[in-house]
């Protein structure tokens, strides 16, 4: 069973320690402090107020921050709205930015990719690792109702961060770009490797695709 909920604004209280939650990711969805289980999904539908017309499926129920971000593609910092779960030690995230023009749809679209990979060096830096990032295209994303852009694309890249133990950890993190109107979102799934290399099993790819395909606007 599919569950119904619209998410909005948190309290002013409750959005300080959400925040904390939130902040070690940009969006990127990449650095989480690991839990022993990996706790059944329990998928939702969500309807956030803030990205209008957007319908998301989330196995588990997102919080929501809002938060300032500046990318190389705008010339004014941007608003970001952020929802963000975990499973276990799986993180599920989705952002969304809104520009001004639709000439700046394209560009921020590979700012936010970009700006990914990016935070993601410099978590595996402060890890101990001087290896590049690595990052697979996975080619053009598809969602229903989106708005064509060739910039839309997937990918997936491996990176390491420090544990809650203070250990080196490899990480798979798997995201998606696309963009409604003026609206540009950035979708990520991030989980531990098992070891380097180690694509996710395949339940974990299933619930990857499910999360991915969840996302619609409808007409």
């Amino acid at each position: 069973m599919v569950r119904q909920m619209s998410v909005g604004h948190s309290s002013a209280s409750r959005a300080g320690w959400r925040g904390a939650r939130i902040r070690r990711f940009i969006g990127l969805g990449a650095l989480t402090t690991l839990t022993a289980c990996s706790p059944a999904l329990d998928w939702r539908e969500v309807r956030p107020p803030e990205a209008p017309g957007l319908q998301a499926l989330f196995p588990c129920r997102p919080d929501h921050v809002t938060r300032t971000v500046t990318l190389p593609s705008a010339a004014q910092p941007l608003v970001m709205q952020m929802w963000s779960c975990q499973t276990g030690d799986v993180t599920w995230a989705l952002s969304q930015v809104q520009v001004q023009d639709v000439t700046q749809v394209g560009p921020t679209l590979t700012a936010l990719a970009r700006v990914m990979q990016d935070n993601l060096q410099a978590a595996s830096q402060l890890a101990g690792s001087q290896t590049p990032v690595g990052a697979v295209p996975l080619g053009a994303v598809q969602v229903r109702g989106m708005t064509p852009q060739p910039q839309a694309q997937g990918w997936r890249f491996q990176a390491r961060r420090v544990d809650a133990w203070g250990r080196p950890l490899e990480m798979g993190v798997t995201a998606w770009h696309f963009a409604h109107g003026l609206q540009i979102f950035q979708a990520s799934v991030s989980r531990p490797m098992g070891s380097v290399g180690t694509e996710p099993s395949g339940a974990a790819q299933d619930a990857e695709s499910s999360f991915r395909d969840g996302f619609q606007f409808p007409a």
